[in-house]
């Protein structure tokens, strides 16, 4: 008997088997009855014998074994069995495990019933895995769209539900300051907190966008570093009076950068710099030119960055073991994000970001980035 018809007659069969398996599968979500669990299975069943039992020319066998088959319009069966599977709590890898149970349960009913020994099988079987494939792709794609579609949800609310009521805060205080009801001294907690509180969101955005993107976005206008630098320099200054800040700067730092993202890469550092380093120490940010590339770092004084952190430190979520360090103690609400979004900013500007920690040295972070976006070789 041809494949097609085997999935045909024997549909419920595989069915049960699919049943049996997506009950086992570990999900987040709430318990599955067998219709929920069953959900569009017939049909991409279905679909997958229809396909079989239609003429396909070499090209479009290519095609599909290359997951470039022509989709045809609307949603199809694999990519509602995504939504659904998503509603209902199973992750990406348990979905795609249903599929391989499934192509392990019709080849196991297929070749006890005799099928697999034609030539005539053979390419069956071939066309069989492709449109296996093609459905898991389909799924997979379908699956990520919609995450991306969560996040970019997400985004919007954080962007907007909290930023709209903390800016309010923000400026209630100051009208307070400003009509003598409160004193700078006493409003400086609140607008402090703010501060770090929207910097925490900033954060969260940042690296919700990066990992659905795959990189952080970044929109390069031509500038002198060197100036935006300097402005950031003088910003920090501000918000630390009482310790030293310096900035040395040789060469020609013309060129094209995304002059919020390094603002906020600089910053970071500096921020870094200043609360674990030693508050006796000075902070140093060096400029240096070629004719490519400009670099630019970060020096503070004070204990090493421990070897443990040293090998984790631009991962995310990841923060130093503050008893280590001779600076200030670091802020508890820090998510651990902030060399991480660091790194990200270089790797979108096509540079690299390192660091040194030594007793001796001190620490120094080193950012080099090619003056120009680098055009990828097609």
């Amino acid at each position: 008997m041809r494949l097609s018809r085997f999935l045909t007659d024997h549909a419920e069969d595989i069915l049960r088997e699919w049943d049996a398996f997506a009950a086992t599968v570990t999900h987040e979500g709430k318990a599955l009855d067998k219709k929920a669990l069953r959900d569009h299975a017939a049909e991409i069943l279905s679909v997958i014998a229809k396909d079989l039992a239609t003429p396909q020319s070499a090209g479009e066998q290519e095609a599909k074994s290359k997951g470039r088959a022509e989709h045809a319009p609307g949603r199809s069966a694999a990519e509602t069995h995504a939504d659904f599977r998503m509603m209902a709590g199973f992750a990406v890898d348990a979905m795609i495990t249903e599929y391989r149970a499934l192509r392990a349960s019709v080849l196991k009913l297929w070749t006890a019933d005799g099928g697999g020994s034609t030539p005539d099988d053979l390419r069956d079987l071939t066309r069989f895995n492709e449109a296996i494939d093609q459905s898991i792709a389909e799924s997979v794609g379908r699956y990520m769209r919609q995450t991306k579609k969560s996040t970019d949800l997400f985004l919007g609310i954080l962007g907007h539900d909290i930023r709209n009521p903390l800016g309010t805060i923000m400026m209630s205080v100051e009208v307070l300051i400003r009509s003598g009801q409160v004193s700078a001294k006493a409003a400086s907690p609140i607008l402090n907190s703010a501060v770090r509180i929207n910097s925490i969101i900033e954060q969260v955005v940042d690296f919700t966008r990066a990992q659905a993107d795959g990189v952080m976005p970044v929109e390069r206008t031509p500038g002198n570093l060197a100036d935006q630098l300097f402005k950031v320099v003088q910003e920090t200054q501000v918000r630390f009076p009482s310790r030293t800040l310096q900035l040395r700067s040789a060469g020609n730092f013309d060129g094209s950068w995304d002059e919020g993202r390094i603002g906020q890469l600089l910053s970071n550092l500096l921020g870094n710099a200043f609360l674990y380093g030693a508050r006796d120490g000075t902070v140093t940010v060096d400029l240096s030119s070629t004719h490519k590339e400009v670099m630019f770092s970060v020096h503070n004084e004070g204990r090493p960055i421990p070897q443990d952190d040293l090998v984790r430190i631009f991962e995310p979520m990841t923060r130093g073991s503050q008893s280590e360090y001779g600076g200030e103690r670091r802020e508890p609400s820090g998510l651990g994000l902030g060399l991480y979004i660091c790194r990200e900013i270089v790797l979108a500007h096509g540079g690299t970001m390192q660091v040194e920690s030594t007793e001796d040295e001190g620490t120094t972070f080193l950012v080099t980035m090619p003056r120009f976006a680098v055009l990828a070789e097609s």
